[in-house]
């Protein structure tokens, strides 16, 4: 049995520009997602903690990214989510912080006040003790150090992770880890560098000393920063006023005499290798993103992705004020950045510079409403995370070819409507295959003749083997399908690309369902109750033989994606009946769904034998 194929996608971001792509990637079932962030952030109460306990990086991204990994599914994960985030009081006092710390140390919940009382209620027993033992582990530490830290607007999670870090001796990295395995994390978080202290840096171009990252990211001049660098330590005032007294050529040429980057992790430096997809999140670009680039130049070079997406800002942040669109991707690749794509929003107030056409460096520039209109400056993940897969496909060209395979048994006399249907769809790659039709050939038309009770079956065999379009619609029956229900099914697939196929269901609409039976068996009442029954028993026959449940097993619409199958044994070879082969499909692990469909009988050109023997043999064929 092959395993079902999964996406593994990179991706470098911040604390805040991605929540939206990170919840888009994750509502898809066939991705397995890496985020990369670095630990430098040392503003507000981050860099009160880093400040308390020398030599730690800061936590703040990665407790961000941690929430939105947790999901709202459940009482107990969105009570971890908010204990994770509630900030301490800016006035918090001593009674308050005795109050958490006996908590955390001695289970004393009476002693907590709302809302984390209730919050921390909601918690399942075990976890409830695993995070009262950072907590703890965090509080005993403050206990003995000779200064009292400041508690005030200092994020919960932050503590919890501080607790983390000096449980497992100081090791950053793996107390990320243990914080994402006692949270559930949906995807994993690595840190971009090894566990070494670094200050972030700047070096703006009329030579201001941006002296930290918070320095960095926080209000400014217009002026542009142009360089950044990564120091083992803050300079002393001595080495301050040595800088100060130099000219700008002389401060670069001084900083970078002390740059020292830290190696990439090698938790990082494997999910990089191992990537089909490496995304570049928007966000703070001069704390967030281009000193993860630069940790990670040399295995961003190396690495085989096909396809490397930046996804550029929608608005001027503070720290790449006076750059162009262009310019914010010229000091992605200057750090190390390999770009093989830019998605850019069509609305943004970024201005465009370089990237107002269709190219540039080499990098394909893909413009889209990726904003989120209702929000401003929020991206549309769902947008981004489409658009990025469908390239990430690997179609080789945007419009999916579409075959389509049609035999209207008994109803020759109606391929003229069928094809003029097909003429006056808005179809762009698309061809019309009809069965046992004779029709003049041109306009995306042609025939062919597969004989037999199921000749979709020998058409899906011959292009499984020698076919070359993306997709194939098989529409067959004694009723009519609706194109317009064949290209919603395409766009269900191409949006849902762990999919294998779609098939049109009949029988979600109770009127059309009646109208159906009524058809085909007309006055008939001992067939129209058994039309009726075999309806509901082939499904539930079906559900026992396959674990799958089908409202309509029968359905003469049914779309495959070759992308899933091409891979595949010859899976057509077991048998010819239609539900033999979806039997197979789903014992290789092949993703099928049910879209509901219009489906029109008409009286007089149903054929109430051919659908009985069509029944039975596909029954029979589940045995």
């Amino acid at each position: 049995m092959s395993a079902p194929s999964v996406t593994k996608v990179v991706l470098f971001c911040g604390g805040r520009g991605s929540a939206t792509i990170i919840r888009a990637l994750l509502r898809q079932t066939d991705i397995d997602l890496t985020l990369i962030v670095n630990a430098y952030d040392d503003g507000l109460s981050t860099g009160a903690l880093r400040n308390f306990i020398p030599g730690m990086l800061g936590p703040s991204d990665f407790r961000k990214n941690l929430s939105y990994l947790l999901g709202n599914y459940s009482n107990a994960q969105y009570a971890l989510r908010n204990l994770m985030e509630y900030r301490l009081p800016a006035s918090s006092g001593a009674r308050e912080i005795e109050s958490l710390a006996r908590f955390a140390q001695n289970n004393a919940a009476s002693f907590l006040e709302e809302p984390l009382k209730g919050w921390f209620a909601q918690l399942s027993a075990p976890l409830s003790l695993r995070l009262r033992g950072l907590l703890g582990r965090f509080f005993d530490h403050a206990a003995g150090a000779d200064v009292a830290f400041d508690y005030r607007d200092c994020s919960l999670g932050n503590l919890v992770f501080a607790g983390a870090y000096l449980q497992i001796g100081r090791d950053f990295n793996a107390a990320a880890a243990t914080v994402g395995d006692l949270v559930g994390s949906r995807a994993r978080l690595l840190n971009v560098s090894s566990q070494l202290n670094r200050v972030l840096v700047g070096l703006k171009h009329d030579g201001t000393y941006l002296s930290c990252e918070a320095e960095v990211v926080g209000a400014q001049s217009p002026v542009p920063i142009t360089n950044l660098y990564l120091l083992e330590q803050r300079l002393t005032v001595e080495e301050t006023q040595t800088l100060a007294a130099r000219d700008f050529s002389g401060k670069q040429a001084w900083l970078a005499e002390r740059d020292a980057i830290p190696a990439l992790s090698p938790a990082a430096a494997e999910a990089i290798a191992g990537a089909d997809i490496i995304l570049y999140g928007p966000g703070t670009q001069h704390s967030s993103l281009l000193p993860s680039y630069r940790i990670a130049r040399a295995a961003l070079a190396a690495a085989p992705a096909p396809v490397a997406a930046m996804v550029m800002n929608l608005d001027v942040d503070h720290d790449i004020q006076g750059l162009t669109a262009s310019d914010v991707m010229d000091r992605a690749l200057d750090h190390g950045a390999v770009i093989t794509h830019v998605l850019a929003d069509q609305n943004t107030r970024l201005p465009a510079g370089g990237l107002d056409g269709t190219e540039y460096r080499g990098a394909q520039i893909l413009r889209g409403s990726f904003a989120t209109a209702a929000r401003i400056g929020l991206h549309n993940g769902t947008a981004i995370a489409e658009r990025i897969l469908a390239v990430g496909a690997g179609s080789g060209h945007d419009v999916a070819s579409v075959e389509i395979f049609a035999d209207i048994h008994n109803r020759s006399v109606a391929s003229d409507e069928l094809v003029e249907e097909f003429l006056e769809t808005d179809w762009t790659g698309a061809r019309l295959v009809l069965n046992r039709v004779a029709h003049p050939a041109g306009d995306g038309i042609s025939t062919v003749y597969q004989e037999g009770l199921f000749p979709e079956a020998g058409y899906f065999r011959d292009w499984l083997r020698q076919g070359s379009s993306d997709y194939l619609v098989l529409m067959t029956g004694d009723g009519a399908y609706r194109f317009r229900d064949v290209q919603a099914i395409i766009q269900l697939l191409e949006q849902q690309q762990s999919l294998g196929g779609v098939f049109g269901s009949r029988t979600q609409s109770r009127r059309q369902f009646i109208n159906s039976i009524q058809a085909a068996y007309g006055e008939n009442r001992i067939l129209y109750w058994l039309g009726k029954f075999a309806a509901f028993f082939l499904s539930f026959i079906f559900y026992l033989r396959t674990g799958v449940i089908f409202s309509d097993p029968l359905t003469g619409l049914r779309v495959f994606r070759r992308q899933r199958l091409a891979h595949l044994p010859d899976i057509a070879r077991e048998g010819t009946a239609p539900l033999a082969i979806v039997r197979q499909l789903i014992r290789h692990d092949v993703e099928v769904a049910e879209l509901p469909v219009i489906y029109r009988t008409y009286s007089g050109f149903t054929d109430s034998y051919w659908r009985i023997r069509r029944g039975l043999r596909n029954l029979a064929s589940l045995f």
